[in-house]
Order: structure tokens, then C-alpha cells, then sequence
């Protein structure tokens, strides 16, 4: 069909097509309302979806935050510390119930996988040899495992400095009283003869010379001891070693019988950082009871002084102690007269031709 021959359309005709157009446009892009609401339609606008996106994003950001202000807390709760370091006193006169308590924490201490350090918290000017050197050997079976810190508050000397003396680093407070005291100390020995009461000459005490010459032993075990793990440490000769002198705290870091001015807090920062823990727990470990500030002792009838039990048994024929003078009369008592022996060895071996009444003091004096 031509152009020509095209219907015409009226003004009007032109309207209404318009119109309808118009209806089918707004039709094509969004149903009526009721019609919506009829057949449950619940999908939003465009400019809806826009906003309903912008509170879902606020609020992942929130959450987000909230994780990282609240998750480092959880986080410790569920962890815990990095681990423990424990510390063990060792406060008093030196006893059988003092050794144990030290024995029986450090190997605590190695077994329990939590433990990684430990300190020793020490006030003790000493006590019995035997005991001093049981606790000697629990710190340096611990001190191979991890790092074994002491802490010298107003004693550390003599029973307690052998106790100590394989920690990996001593800290004194510079106020400490008494640190070192290398030697053993016992009652004057006093001759016995034979006794009818006796199954043996010598079993009410042996001779002078004897007793001596076991106290000389004791002290030269002593003294091996300290130099072997503190022999490098000590800017002292042997001989000056072994005259058995207490220091000051000043003294002692300055001759090397400690390593530092220090008190408990400090060794157990410095322990555990040595054993390479940031975040560490504390446990300290002290004696259920106070230990008591001397030794039961009884005085036989040749006038010697042995160590009792709380059944008064003997065990020795006379009193030897490793103890510091500053201890020897609250542990003793002054009646008790005292001779005090070093560690030092003779120029030709034979402990007992030293050991001679110039070496005799009273009641813990220093040694003339």
C-alpha cells in the first residue's frame, strides 16, 4: 500500500494512542498496587534494596569491630598463660622438713609440663650439712631441665648458699646481711673414754681428733661444691673462699658470690623471660607451716650437744651445722660454745694437722 493510501488519523485518534501507550509503558514496569498486594509480592524497589544494603553493610562493620575489640580476651580466656613459674621458699633453719619441702617441689617442677621456670625466695643463714646438700642436689637437677633463679632477701650463707649455689643467677637485695659463709661449724669436741655402759669405746663419741677431722671433711665437700658451680662466678682465691666469711649484699655482687642486686619480682620477670614466656603465671609454693627458728638439741653427760628428732633420737655424736655466725645463736643458742672449722685444705693434704685450736671461735665469732 503506498504512503497515499495510509488511513488518516484525527487529533483525537492521536491522543488516545498516546494514552495507551503510556498505560502500557507504566503497566510493562510495575504492576498496580492492589495487584501486587494480591498475588504477595514482597520484593522491594530499587531505592529499598539501596538501603536495605547500606544497614546490612553498617552492621557487618559493627560486627566485624566488635570481633576484634572482644576476640584478644576470649582468646586469653580459652589459652591461658604461656606458663608457670614457680616459687619455692626456703626460709629458716635448715632441717629434714625444709629439705623435703624443696625436694618435693622441684621435682614438681620438672614434671609438671606447665612449670617452665623457677625461683628460689631465700631468707636461711643454714642448718644441718645433710640436709643442706640433698637440697644442693634438687636445685641442680632442676637447673639442668630449665632455668633455676634465687632471690637472697636477708640470709643466703652458709647451708643455704650450698643450697643455691647451682642456680643459674643469684640476686641479693643490697641490704642482704649474710651471703656466703662457705663452711661448717660444731660443738668443741670433749674427749670420752670407755664407758661400762657401752658396747664400744667409742660409741658414746669418738675422739677429738676424729670429730675434727669429720667436720674437716664436711667443710671441703663444702667447699668443692661452690667452687664447682660458682668457681668462675667468685673473684676470690680459694683460700679467702674458704675462710668461710658472710658478706653484705654490696659485697657479695662485688666478689661475685651473687650476680645482681635484685629481689623476687625481678628473678621471676628475668626467669621467665629466660625461659621465653610473655605472658606467664605465678605459683608460689611456701612451707604449710613456719619452719622453726632453731634445732632440737640435747647435751650428753661428756658434755656434747647432738641434733635430736622429736623422739630424741640421736644423729650424731656431736653437733655439726652449716651455718652462718649471724644464725648461730637463734639456731644454737649461746651456751652452746662453738668451734667453727673451714673448708680450707692444708698445703699437704692432711685435713686433721690444720685443724688446730687457732681455728676455734665461740658462739659463731669470726674466725681469728
Amino acid at each position: 500500500m503506498s504512503a497515499d493510501d495510509s488511513p488518516s488519523r484525527t487529533p483525537d485518534d492521536t491522543d488516545d494512542a498516546n494514552a495507551a501507550a503510556d498505560d502500557r509503558s507504566t503497566d510493562a514496569r510495575s504492576p498496580p498496587t492492589a495487584e501486587r498486594s494480591a498475588s504477595g509480592d514482597t520484593s522491594a524497589t530499587g531505592f529499598d534494596r539501596i538501603e536495605t544494603r547500606h544497614a546490612v553493610g553498617v552492621a557487618v562493620i559493627l560486627a566485624v569491630a566488635a570481633g576484634l575489640l572482644v576476640a584478644p580476651g576470649v582468646y586469653g580466656a580459652v589459652t591461658g598463660p604461656d606458663g608457670t613459674v614457680a616459687v619455692v621458699e626456703i626460709d629458716g633453719t635448715i632441717d629434714s622438713a625444709t629439705a623435703q619441702h624443696v625436694e618435693d617441689n622441684l621435682r614438681d617442677a620438672r614434671t609438671n609440663d606447665s612449670i617452665e621456670a623457677v625461683v628460689l625466695e631465700v631468707d636461711s643463714g643454714g642448718g644441718l650439712p645433710a640436709q643442706s646438700e640433698r637440697m644442693y642436689a634438687a636445685v641442680d637437677r632442676t637447673a639442668s631441665v630449665m632455668p633455676v633463679y634465687a632471690a637472697v632477701d636477708t640470709l643466703g650463707a652458709s647451708g643455704a648458699y650450698l643450697a643455691i649455689a647451682p642456680a643459674d643467677r643469684i640476686y641479693v637485695a643490697p641490704s642482704a646481711q649474710a651471703v656466703g659463709s662457705v663452711g661448717v661449724a660444731g660443738t668443741a669436741p670433749a674427749p670420752s673414754g670407755p664407758n661400762a655402759g657401752t658396747t664400744g669405746p667409742d660409741k658414746r663419741g669418738s675422739d677429738p681428733d676424729t670429730q675434727r677431722e669429720r667436720r674437716q671433711t664436711l667443710a671441703n665437700l663444702f667447699l668443692e661444691n661452690v667452687l664447682e658451680q660458682r668457681g668462675e662466678e667468685i673473684e676470690l682465691d680459694r683460700e679467702a673462699i674458704a675462710h668461710a666469711d658472710a658478706y653484705l649484699g654490696t659485697e657479695a655482687v662485688e666478689n661475685g658470690f651473687a650476680d645482681r642486686f635484685g629481689f623476687v619480682d625481678g628473678a621471676v620477670a628475668d626467669a621467665a623471660s629466660e625461659a621465653g614466656l610473655e605472658d606467664y603465671a605465678v605459683d608460689t609454693r611456701r612451707t604449710e607451716s613456719r619452719i622453726p627458728g632453731g634445732i632440737p638439741l640435747l647435751e650428753q653427760d661428756d658434755g656434747t650437744v647432738v641434733v635430736v628428732d622429736g623422739s630424741e633420737k640421736q644423729f650424731g655424736d656431736g653437733l655439726i651445722l652449716a651455718v652462718a655466725p649471724q644464725a648461730w645463736d637463734e639456731t644454737v643458742g649461746d651456751d652452746v660454745i662453738m668451734t667453727s672449722y673451714t673448708g680450707q685444705l692444708p698445703a699437704d693434704g692432711d685435713a686433721a694437722d690444720a685443724m688446730t685450736d687457732d681455728t676455734a671461735t665461740v658462739n659463731g665469732g669470726d674466725d681469728e
